[in-house]
Order: C-alpha cells, then sequence, then structure tokens
C-alpha cells in the first residue's frame, strides 16, 4: 500500500476514487431587477479529495493544494 501525507491527513492512495476542485460561494450576484433569488458567485479554493470505502468521511478539502500540486505529490510516491 502506499499513502500519501497532506496536511494533518494520511491517505491511502489506493482508496483515492476522484480530485475536483473544491468550488466555494463567496457571495450572490446584485440582479439589476431586484430579484430575490440571485445567482451565487463562486470560486476554487483548494482541491477535494473523493474517497472509497471510507466510513467517516466521504471526501477530504485541501485549502491549500491545487490538482497539479496534488498530482506531483501522488507521482512522487
Amino acid at each position: 500500500m502506499k499513502f500519501l501525507k497532506i496536511e494533518n491527513k494520511i491517505l491511502n492512495v489506493e482508496q483515492i476514487k476522484t480530485v475536483t476542485e473544491n468550488h466555494v460561494t463567496v457571495g450572490f450576484a446584485k440582479d439589476a431587477d431586484d430579484s430575490p433569488f440571485s445567482d451565487p458567485i463562486k470560486e476554487v479554493r483548494g482541491i477535494m479529495v473523493h474517497m472509497i470505502d471510507n466510513s467517516d468521511y466521504e471526501y477530504f478539502v485541501f485549502e491549500s493544494e491545487t490538482i497539479e500540486s496534488f498530482y506531483k505529490k501522488l507521482v512522487t510516491t
């Protein structure tokens, strides 16, 4: 088994299902017609690593990582 340490978490490489960007809503767009329903403003803050066979969490969020930096760490393990 191979393991990868990121921040204070240790991940089993074999249990990583997907890695996606973590999109966070930071506000809402102001509509010209003053509608109560406005579009969310989202920005990318780190990555979300989805795991398989994990009863505690379905995913981990790492705000200090990008998909590219995570991939480089994964390849060097």
